[in-house]
């Protein structure tokens, strides 16, 4: 049966790829996720800490978490907004901005690692073929959320 084997393979490379993050990441005293948060906020400057959570699919209990340890660490500052008290607003330090290329290049080359051997055309192919499987995932998980 290929479905067994598809989530079996997903699960491998996404656990490969924790792995390759952890030990690069682990250079700058950074964890295999914080790359996703750093990343977003960089590009989001302002985001709320619930908007991030839903653009990366993570829970806002983690979310809260993982902030509280960059801005720790100096990534990030969080401020209550103004509208809403109840609201928190995430921003990247100079720091997080600095490390913004840095890490670009590292899931570049890890990107580069895992497609080596497939052609422009077949890199294409399989990234279309994944976002339909990425789309497909959210719609099911979305559906399932509705009924409950």
């Amino acid at each position: 049966d290929a479905l067994p084997i598809f989530i079996r393979s997903i699960n491998h490379i996404a656990r490969l790829a924790s792995l390759y993050r952890e030990r690069e990441l682990k250079k700058y005293g950074l964890g295999p996720m914080h790359h996703t948060y750093i990343l977003n906020v960089c590009r989001n400057p302002g985001i709320s800490q619930e908007a991030l959570g839903q653009l990366i699919f993570v829970n806002k209990s983690n979310v809260a978490r993982q902030l509280a340890v960059l801005e720790e660490k100096g990534y990030v500052r969080r401020q209550t907004s103004s509208l809403d008290g109840r609201r928190q607003l995430i921003y990247p330090t100079e720091k997080a901005l600095a490390m913004q290329p840095i890490l670009q290049q590292l899931l570049k080359q890890w990107n580069e690692q895992a497609l080596a051997g497939f052609s422009e055309t077949e890199q294409q192919k399989l990234l279309a073929d994944l976002q339909v499987v990425k789309e497909n995932s959210q719609r099911a998980l979305k559906k399932e959320d509705e009924v409950q």
